[in-house]
């Protein structure tokens, strides 16, 4: 596969645990439960935590593989969202509904391809605890 198209690129997010800042969440190694965004939605008094990644500039993207913690049968639900300016979102998936367990392979979310700077996913809800985690954010063109 071609590399993610957010590998290494800047990331914001809502709240984080000391040990897993936000950059964990696009540094290439989806394959590695011990390198991950993490937060916890009471602790941090975060109740819809989301990360956010900036591609730098406006990208084509129409696949999204969200890869949450899977070192145990969890599942997550969240929503991805695009955006060319960072203040305007388009929801392009959502799956806060979702209760199919996450492997190492993510949750793969197809689109229409679009143009996008920005994108962030928003994660409400763990089937496991109160934290939040996101191992890798990766973005392919299609």
């Amino acid at each position: 596969d071609a590399l993610s198209l957010t590998t290494g690129k800047p990331v914001v997010c809502s709240s984080s645990l000391p040990p897993h800042p936000a950059h964990k969440a696009n540094d290439g190694y989806a394959g590695d439960t011990d390198s991950y965004w993490a937060t916890d939605v009471q602790s941090q008094n975060d109740p819809e935590p989301w990360w956010q990644v900036d591609l730098e500039q406006k990208t084509r993207v129409g696949r999204v593989v969200i890869v949450g913690y899977y070192g145990d049968r969890r599942s997550y639900g969240f929503t991805v969202k695009t955006s060319l300016d960072g203040v305007d979102w388009t929801t392009v998936a959502d799956l806060r509904e979702n209760e199919q367990t996450t492997t190492p392979a993510g949750y793969t979310c197809l689109f229409e391809p679009r143009q996008a700077r920005y994108i962030r996913v928003t994660q409400p809800r763990c089937s496991a605890n109160s934290g939040r985690h996101l191992v890798e954010v990766m973005a392919f063109g299609e």
